[in-house]
Order: structure tokens, then sequence, then C-alpha cells
């Protein structure tokens, strides 16, 4: 999944599923500039692997919390900070796991 910022918001592309500037909103966009924020390089654009199980590289994960409104909340523990994932997150899990490992991977 690509993420980059589009006039200071935070939004993803999946042209597998046909998603394009979809943002992050509710606290996701918190959560993403948080992570950002902690590569060595400033980034307005980058890859984000994730998976329901750690991977070799996985640096951040999320834990879920509850359904809300069609999407999902899930929460990251390391930062004490909460985020709705939308809908789309059934692209890629029928059902919400009950972790999210990530990896951020700067573009440049």
């Amino acid at each position: 999944m690509l993420a980059r910022l589009v006039d200071s918001v935070w939004v993803f592309d999946d042209s597998k599923f046909g998603i394009w500037e979809q943002p992050f909103v509710f606290g996701s966009d918190l959560i993403l500039e948080k992570m950002v924020a902690g590569v060595d390089e400033e980034l307005d654009c980058v890859n984000i692997l994730f998976s329901s199980i750690p991977f070799p590289g996985s640096e951040h994960w999320l834990k879920f919390v509850r359904e809300e409104t069609e999407g999902f909340v899930y929460r990251w523990e390391d930062e004490k900070l909460q985020g709705w994932l939308s809908p789309a997150l059934r692209n890629y899990y029928p059902q919400p796991p009950p972790k999210i490992y990530l990896q951020l991977l700067p573009i440049g």
C-alpha cells in the first residue's frame, strides 16, 4: 500500500482494489504521522507493508479494539494512540486481525 501526503493529509492508494487518495482519518492520520517521524529522513510518501503476523522488518504493531461505523479501531500501544481504519481493511482480511504488524519503507 502506498501512503502519501496530499494537501497536508495522509492518504493511501492501492491500485489492486481501485483505491485512490483514501484519507487516513480519526486518529490513524496521527499514528501514521508519528511513525513516519520516526524514520531518519523527512518523508511525504512511503510504502506500508503489513501483515496479521510478525515478519522480519516489522517495526510497529496495532492492536484491534473494536468495530466502529463500518471500520475498525486499532490502538498503537507504544504511543497510546487509537485510530480508525476504513472498511477497505476488508479487502485484505475478512475479519479484523487481532494485531496488524507494519513496516514503513521510504520511497525516494
